[in-house]
């Protein structure tokens, strides 16, 4: 029995790996398949057809909103929560011009 995949799932799969393991089209699952054509679609338009560069748009666009996520106006583009960053000072402290070694009368 075949397990349940989400559109998020078959979408990233196919980004992760978005060279076929073998050329047996017949064994691999329908959304891999649909989602393989979908990444076909989205960065291969064929400018000399009409209306493929707008096919193409609609195709990152779902593929966009599927991956990242949509978000509501005025809403800041695809994150959910505040992600902070610390930095490690890994220069060892402050380095000096080496004048107060030079003026310490105590040394």
């Amino acid at each position: 029995m075949a397990t349940n995949v989400t559109i998020r799932q078959a979408l990233q799969q196919v980004a992760d790996y978005p060279r076929l393991i073998d050329d047996d089209l017949i064994q691999l699952p329908a959304h891999e398949l649909v989602c393989r054509a979908l990444f076909e679609i989205a960065n291969n338009p064929d400018a000399s057809q009409r209306g493929a560069m707008a096919r193409a748009n609609k195709a990152r666009k779902m593929i966009m909103d599927r991956l990242v996520g949509k978000r509501r106006a005025g809403s800041h583009p695809a994150t959910r929560k505040q992600v902070s960053i610390n930095f490690v000072d890994l220069t060892g402290g402050e380095i000096g011009d080496g004048q107060e070694e030079a003026d310490d009368p105590s040394s």
